[in-house]
């Protein structure tokens, strides 16, 4: 004969529904998992590109991605897909459909454990392509622009490889902004004109690191003139011009500076910075000490050296064929049969380096 507590026991370890052996007084693992609705599929996703530069917008933000169509449309369906917490060992398959350019279809079995027993469920998600213009495509077709950065020289034309420079600074920093995250501080265009170039920017904040990187590697120096050209959400919307001024001495030139060459190597607001070519030695000095230029290292022509004795050597002109004696600064490593770079002031040759 059972006792109340043998029959107590019995009770708490069957299954009302099924029989089966459950812990506890209520249902099996296999009837629990089967009353548990623990997928949701979405009907449809939705991806939004950009059918200019490939960009998808993801909660109002456009970004760069450089995932491949069928990846997108995976990530997208596994979006779609909404398992709950409690299944353990997910486990998806997706089997894509290209209907149209505009339409895929995503057959998704998923696979888990719920509450220890295995669970399984398939559904279809409908994959969504929506194509919409990104906002930095926008503005540039646009021709939208928020500055301009003047590239000019102070009392002079910028050089040609001042105004390559430039550009190359130019295209720098906006590669590295856009790489940044910064989408609208691109160039609209870059124009060269009859006093320097002009570099149309997207953004203030383009514009403001360009015209600074400028003036840090041509020396120089940098002004700013906003114009207010309207209104937006209640706030006024300037356009800036970073008017830059190059030093009316650029690098590479050679310069009489009290009486010495030198080779200007920076020039910073009033201030130069050059190499002694005499003493070969750098040196600082302001733009009203400066005499006159000479000319620039790119004039310079290259010399062979004849001989070396103590601190003189002999220099042959290429052109002519004559030779002439020069004193060579020190520290310049330079030997018969090497060849210096020379510049002509007048009659007077002035030795800038080895070749």
């Amino acid at each position: 004969m059972l006792r109340s507590s043998d029959s107590e026991r019995i009770r708490e370890g069957i299954c009302p529904r099924c029989g089966g052996p459950a812990p506890g007084a209520g249902l099996c693992a296999a009837c629990r998992a089967a009353d548990f609705s623990w997928l949701c599929c979405d009907p449809r996703v939705t991806i939004t590109v950009c059918p200019s530069c490939g960009a998808r917008r993801e909660a109002g933000v456009w970004a760069d991605f450089s995932a491949s169509r069928d990846e997108l449309t995976r990530e997208a369906a596994r979006r779609g897909l909404h398992v709950s917490p409690e299944v353990r060992d997910v486990s998806v398959e997706l089997v894509i459909h290209e209907r149209t350019v505009n339409r895929s279809f995503a057959d998704c079995r998923v696979r888990g454990r719920l509450f220890g027993e295995p669970v399984e469920e398939n559904c279809q998600v409908e994959i969504l392509w929506v194509k919409e213009q990104c906002s930095r495509c926008s503005r540039m077709a646009g021709s939208y622009y928020e500055g301009i950065v003047q590239v000019r020289g102070e009392g002079r034309k910028p050089r040609p490889a001042e105004i390559r420079a430039a550009e190359q600074i130019a295209r720098n920093i906006e590669e590295g902004l856009y790489s940044s995250g910064e989408r609208l501080s691109f160039i609209s265009e870059i124009e060269e004109t009859r006093d320097g170039l002009d570099i149309i920017v997207g953004s203030q904040r383009a514009g403001k690191e360009i015209a600074s990187a400028i003036v840090e590697r041509l020396g120089g120096h940098v002004s700013t003139h906003p114009k207010l050209v309207g209104e937006k959400a209640g706030k006024r919307v300037y356009r800036i011009t970073y008017a830059v001024r190059l030093s009316p001495y650029s690098r590479g030139d050679i310069v009489l500076v009290r009486g010495k060459y030198g080779e200007i190597m920076s020039g910073h607001g009033k201030e130069i910075r050059y190499r002694d070519l005499a003493e070969n030695v750098q040196r600082k000095t302001t733009e009203r000490q400066v005499e006159r230029i000479v000319g620039n290292i790119a004039d310079s022509s290259e010399y062979l050296v004849t001989f070396r004795q103590g601190r003189m050597i002999g220099l042959l002109d290429p052109a002519t064929g004559q030779s002439t004696e020069s004193p060579f600064p020190p520290g310049m490593d330079v030997q018969a049969g090497s060849k210096v770079r020379v510049i002509h002031d007048g009659d007077r040759l002035i030795l800038l380096g080895t070749a």
